[in-house]
């Protein structure tokens, strides 16, 4: 039992009791110790997202290295993990892993594809060309040149208005020549003189073109026919005397002259007194 003077004086309680009887009192944080706290994770958050995205790098770095180095190998590729679509790749540091030239290319790094075998361009031996001067003959026959032929007309055949010739063309060489084609006639005033009026002209009489083969000794024909001056007026044709015919063989630039007696042309050049066929 309590004793009346142990009743009788105060009670004082000790520090451990007040520590267990005092008032919860709560305190403010510091000023911008939440922003610091926000700060701080998000900090975090970003060292994260660039670790993983320098480990995807690296990894996309080594494919791509395996990829070339089993090209480079010859032989059986590997297969290798399909790089991911643009859009979902992350982009790679400046200093990151070169990439290899592909098989299309050229490996020494000049970027052209490898040349075709055999030297590129192809070579080809263009067949000899026939010289007409010496004769020869070529795959499509030389031509006959002047100096080898001979030159005369066939039956000359007067007819209404006109007189119809047939020019002879004799090989005298050596070797086969060839002829196609129109010969070229005009009136001369003499032999080595003026051109009298217009050249013949192309007819039709001959039908198509074609080539003609003369052997030594063999001939090719063509038709001439001379409409005769008189049957225009003096003023309009302009008369006068023609010693001959120049004929022009097909394809060359050198003439034969053929003398004819009793031929009158016509000056005026719109006056149109010959017409020739193609050489059969």
């Amino acid at each position: 039992m309590r004793s009346a003077r142990d009743s009788d004086q105060p009670h004082e309680p000790s520090e451990i009791a007040e520590a267990f009887h005092a008032a919860d009192v709560r305190l403010d944080p510091p000023p911008g110790r939440y922003e610091d706290l926000r700060y701080r994770a998000a900090a975090r958050r970003r060292r994260r997202v660039i670790a993983v995205t320098a480990a995807v790098v690296l990894s996309a770095g080594g494919t791509t290295v395996v990829a070339a180095m089993a090209r480079s190998g010859g032989g059986e590729q590997p297969p290798v993990a399909a790089e991911p679509p643009a859009e979902e790749r992350p982009t790679a540091p400046s200093d990151g892993p070169a990439v290899l030239p592909t098989d299309d290319t050229d490996r020494d790094g000049a970027g052209e594809p490898d040349p075709e075998p055999g030297g590129g361009e192809s070579e080809r031996e263009s067949p000899p060309a026939s010289d007409p001067a010496d004769g020869t003959t070529g795959s499509a026959g030389t031509v006959c040149a002047a100096d080898a032929l001979e030159l005369s007309v066939e039956d000359p055949n007067a007819g209404a208005g006109s007189v119809m010739y047939t020019l002879v063309f004799t090989n005298t060489g050596d070797t086969t020549c060839s002829m196609t084609g129109y010969p070229g006639v005009s009136l001369l005033t003499a032999e080595g003189g003026e051109q009298i009026g217009a050249p013949a002209v192309r007819g039709p009489e001959g039908g198509a073109a074609e080539r003609v083969e003369l052997a030594p000794g063999e001939t090719a024909r063509a038709g001439l026919r001379l409409a005769r001056a008189e049957n225009y007026p003096a003023p309009e044709c302009g008369p006068a005397p023609a010693a001959g015919l120049l004929v022009y063989p097909p394809d060359e630039t050198e003439a034969l002259f053929l003398p004819q007696e009793g031929v009158t042309g016509c000056t005026d050049e719109n006056v149109e007194l010959l017409s020739v066929t193609v050489v059969s």
